[in-house]
């Protein structure tokens, strides 16, 4: 009978903590960022041509749903730009939640501007990346792909959603 008192005190110790500790679920592949940019600014004419600039841009993102919901990103990217359209130069971000981090790498990117009246009023993107690391019970992530994209959602506002490969 003791043995039987031991081993319900366990299974109920393993589903408490299965229920309290956050964990990335192979079946949720799916995460959305609700986004503000912090710095970067207009885009950097760069004077060799017309409509040749750099968007440089850092942001902060609150992971609103999916496996990664309620981790804080921070990220920056730089895209190079020609009349409108743009390709991702280089870009990363790390996802912070107490105990657990996962940092991104982008590989790859597209960038569209939006034109309204004749004026830049947002920014579409999408593209590839990976988590280069991540640490707790987001650690399966490390190394897996995923895809982006991005959308504006008011001035100085974005979306990004995330899918894992």
């Amino acid at each position: 009978m003791h043995h039987l008192s031991a081993i319900c005190a366990i299974a109920t110790a393993v589903i408490a903590v299965g229920t309290i500790a956050p964990r990335v679920n192979a079946q949720e592949v799916n995460d959305t960022f609700a986004c503000q940019f912090i710095g970067g600014g207009p885009s950097e004419p760069l004077g060799d041509r017309e409509g040749h600039a750099l968007r440089v841009a850092q942001f902060s993102c609150l992971a609103k749903s999916g496996p990664l919901s309620g981790g804080v990103l921070t990220g920056s990217t730089i895209y190079e730009l020609d009349k409108g359209t743009g390709v991702l130069l280089t870009g990363s971000g790390v996802v912070r939640k107490p105990g657990l981090t996962a940092v991104d790498v982008l590989t790859e990117g597209k960038l569209t501007v939006i034109m309204t009246d004749g004026k830049v009023t947002g920014v579409t993107t999408s593209g590839k990346g990976n988590y280069a690391m991540a640490t707790g019970s987001w650690a399966s992530l490390a190394g897996k792909a995923f895809t982006y994209s991005s959308k504006p959602t008011g001035p100085g506002l974005f979306e990004i959603d995330v899918t894992r490969e």
